[in-house]
């Protein structure tokens, strides 16, 4: 049975985009790949994915162009667990797409189990994990001659994304990233102790990428700010938050790591540079020192891939945070009374980490469904 008649949409969706979500994956010594949950669609009887793959060398492709990483997208039937690869894209020095290999159509037969433990077995657990987290349902293959249906027979759940945010006073005041909470239809907070509190926006600031959030419960405690907030080179630091909770669960993670830099990305003073890992629903949450005091807002991460794509090198947890000075004169400007403190106590992981987990709030943006309409060729 044929799934689909034509790529011409699935080549357009495998192209490089700003709001991709890069997961890393279990790789061969000749490449690093990772798979972009963002591309995660059910189309047309089936749900596609897209999985990047950075070489270690250079490749040669058969028609003798030579390939320093591609981009692969493939169509997965969730219910039966196989896959079929649709569209190859090849690149070369600076990112460059020189071969575009697609496949025009598909039959349900061509769909295989991938090898247990392979990059494209781990892909598409975490496509269809994906799926199911934000709501979504593969729709039924289309029959022969039938249009596969444009809205789905019952309405879908509320959709979203999360990340994390810092009670930062105990009224109620949560400070977040903006583009966690930009484009949401309500907001929702989860704290420490699963009370789910809706909540809403009070002021956001584009540029700095920090928003205040504001619900109508009180908060046993709330975080403080280190008063010489400067980050210190070199220093230890904690990060905690709640990342890939459809994968990890819905309690806390930590990380800890060091100040690599005290300025960010491009030299941005109002950032610094932490070797922390993060992963994505990490932004928002807070940079501690040694003493639980805050000294900065995780707000992203590199793009790891995309560097190697350009640079031909693989950077390692480049990550970067939002200092503690914009932070203040975000909070003074929206006349948040946050706590600073002089502390230098030097205390254990354990206890920074359940300080950390005290002020760390799951920050949810909830989306209306949308229906699910069939992508059409791009003009």
């Amino acid at each position: 049975m044929r799934l689909l008649t034509t790529f011409c949409s699935l080549v357009a969706a495998a192209t490089p985009a700003w709001a991709a979500d890069w997961r890393p994956l279990p790789s061969p010594a000749q490449y690093q790949a990772t798979v972009d949950l963002d591309s995660v669609i059910a189309q047309k009887g089936a749900v596609r994915f897209t999985v990047r793959r950075a070489y270690t060398d250079a490749q040669t492709h058969a028609s003798g162009k030579e390939y320093l990483s591609t981009r692969l997208l493939y169509l997965v039937d969730c219910n039966a667990r196989t896959t079929a690869l649709v569209v190859t894209q090849y690149y070369g020095k600076d990112r460059k797409l020189i071969q575009a290999d697609v496949k025009q159509q598909v039959n349900r037969s061509e769909l295989t189990a991938p090898e247990p433990g392979s990059d494209l077995a781990e892909a598409m657990k975490l496509a269809c994990v994906k799926l199911a987290e934000t709501g979504g349902a593969q729709p039924p293959a289309a029959k022969s001659g039938e249009s596969p249906p444009g809205v789905p027979a019952k309405p879908a759940p509320s959709r979203g994304s999360s990340g994390s945010g810092i009670v930062v006073h105990r009224a109620g005041s949560i400070l977040t990233n903006e583009h966690v909470v930009r484009a949401c239809d309500g907001y929702e907070v989860i704290d420490n102790e699963n009370r789910k509190l809706k909540a809403k926006v009070q002021a956001t600031d584009a540029k700095n990428d920090l928003a205040l959030l504001a619900v109508d419960e009180h908060f046993p405690t709330a975080a403080k700010l280190r008063k010489q907030s400067d980050p210190r080179l070199g220093e230890s630091v904690t990060v905690v938050g709640y990342p890939l909770v459809g994968v990890l669960g819905d309690k806390p993670s930590v990380g800890f790591g060091n100040v690599t830099s005290t300025i960010g990305i491009r030299g941005n003073p109002a950032q610094m540079q932490i070797s922390v890992p993060i992963q994505r629903g990490a932004s928002g949450g807070p940079v501690l020192d040694q003493s639980a005091n805050v000294i900065g807002v995780v707000v992203s991460k590199l793009d790891a891939l995309k560097f190697a794509e350009r640079g031909g090198d693989l950077p390692q947890n480049v990550n970067f945070a939002i200092r503690a000075a914009p932070l203040r004169a975000f909070l003074e400007a929206n006349k948040v009374d946050v706590a600073d403190s002089n502390d230098t106590e030097t205390l254990s992981s354990t206890e920074i980490a359940s300080r950390g987990a005290t002020v760390t709030v799951r920050v949810r943006c909830l989306k209306d469904a949308a229906p699910v309409v069939p992508a059409t060729p791009p003009k």
